[in-house]
């Protein structure tokens, strides 16, 4: 009678064991989510840092053209010339320095050089009628700064699913740490039961033997994970622009999959759809060489070519200049010709990216409808196992089983449990890509 009440103990024992075993028992540190490393990577890519000051630059480009073609430009000209001449005029030869009209001399020839040139101006120069050409300039500069930020919007996309990838690679390694100590506690815990049931010679010293060796070969296993895990960790910190080389515990992710965008406009697609407006404003600026521009001129100051008569060759000078062109050999069609050929080449650009997102997203969906039915098949595995080990664990307390049998099935429910979840690891990565093209 005290011979079974002890059987009925290592027999709950085992029981209760084999089921705490498959849960990790040590606490976890501190988690850290996605989130903290999608904020990273945003703040220190370099080409979104690169794009966002392309925007300020473009912006200050922007207000340097409405200066240039509408604000006056003020200018002040100096010019001291000095041309002397070696006059005969008057017998013999004497040095000249500003002849007010030799006839005989050695020197530049004075309906030349007048002598010399003396100049001190101050010239403004105005355009007239010109914001429209500052508005056209500046578009490209426009449609520059919203082509930056979808490059932004592009790259921040891009970052993400790269980060969260690498982040469910983690986890994926952490899985495969949490389930061979679940394993290893099992095979602890079994070996207490198996060394009292060797002690009370109900099974042989080998039973003992073939538990260590699977603990040991499980030991070993564990050390590749960890070392995987750590790997994989420093990666996804090198991806997030994150300078920490400490070991962290990532907290669980749960993903799911954005609503359709249908016939939306594509964060892919947005890009080829300003290029193609940048092509026409090119056409814009191009074709202002065809509108008549016309330029008020105006000076005043100091202009004579005369030395002596300085003090009384001050004044001042206006007037308005034309630039008109009339025919230039029909460039002005052939430009807009080429412009919408261009223009047609963004557009098969344009719809190639969105039939080839549209069977992408399709696939992912077939890949995930497999994945779940994938996902009951291990369920129903995992309850089956789970009913032989109850079955095991009757026939091992009435010595009807060898050891080896009964280690190989836990052996095998753990690992199909580990792949169910490496499984639910994949489809995370399934829904991230589908999330990645469904923008």
């Amino acid at each position: 009678m005290r011979k079974q009440h002890h059987y009925l103990k290592l027999g709950l024992s085992l029981g209760l064991l084999c089921l705490a075993g498959l849960i990790p028992l040590l606490a976890q540190p501190p988690q850290q989510g996605l989130e903290v490393y999608l904020t990273s990577a945003r703040q220190t890519s370099p080409l979104i840092r690169d794009n966002q000051l392309q925007i300020q630059g473009n912006a200050l480009e922007a207000q340097r053209l409405l200066a240039l073609y509408t604000k006056p430009l003020v200018q002040l000209n100096g010019n001291a010339q000095f041309a002397p001449i070696f006059s005969m005029d008057n017998g013999g030869v004497k040095p000249d320095f500003n002849s007010n009209g030799a006839s005989r001399y050695y020197g530049y020839d004075l309906a030349v050089s007048n002598g010399g040139l003396y100049q001190g101006l101050v010239n403004v120069t105005q355009p007239i009628s010109n914001l429209f050409r500052a508005k056209a300039y500046a578009e490209p500069l426009a449609l520059a700064s919203q082509i930056s930020q979808a490059v932004i919007g592009l790259g921040q996309h891009d970052v993400e699913r790269i980060v969260t990838d690498q982040y469910i690679l983690c986890l994926q390694d952490r899985l495969q740490v949490q389930y061979t100590d679940s394993l290893l506690q099992v095979l602890s815990d079994q070996r207490l039961i198996v060394k009292k049931f060797v002690e009370s010679s109900l099974l042989k010293q080998s039973d003992l033997t073939l538990v260590d060796i699977e603990a040991e070969t499980q030991r070993n296993l564990r050390v590749g994970y960890q070392t995987a895990y750590r790997r994989d960790v420093l990666e996804l910190n090198a991806l997030s622009g994150i300078v920490d080389t400490t070991q962290v515990d990532l907290a669980p992710l749960n993903l799911t999959m954005a609503p359709d965008i249908g016939f939306a406009e594509s964060g892919f697609t947005r890009r080829y759809a300003l290029d193609s407006l940048t092509l026409r404003a090119q056409q814009n600026i191009f074709e202002l060489k065809y509108r008549p521009q016309w330029i008020f001129n105006a000076n005043g100051g100091l202009n004579t070519s005369y030395l002596p008569e300085i003090p009384m060759r001050f004044g001042f000078g206006a007037g308005v200049s034309l630039v008109w062109t009339l025919y230039d050999g029909h460039q002005k069609r052939l430009n807009a010709q080429r412009t919408a050929i261009l223009q047609q080449s963004y557009g098969n650009y344009r719809r190639f990216m969105i039939n080839q997102n549209d069977v992408r997203r399709e696939r992912i969906r077939g890949e995930l409808r497999g994945l779940e039915n994938r996902l009951l098949v291990y369920q129903q595995q995992i309850a089956g196992y789970q009913s032989v080990l109850a079955s095991y664990r009757r026939e091992l307390l009435q010595g009807q089983l060898p050891i080896i049998n009964y280690i190989t099935v836990v052996k095998n429910m753990v690992a199909v449990r580990r792949d169910a979840l490496l499984l639910q690891s994949n489809r995370q990565l399934l829904i991230n890509a589908y999330n990645y093209y469904n923008w």
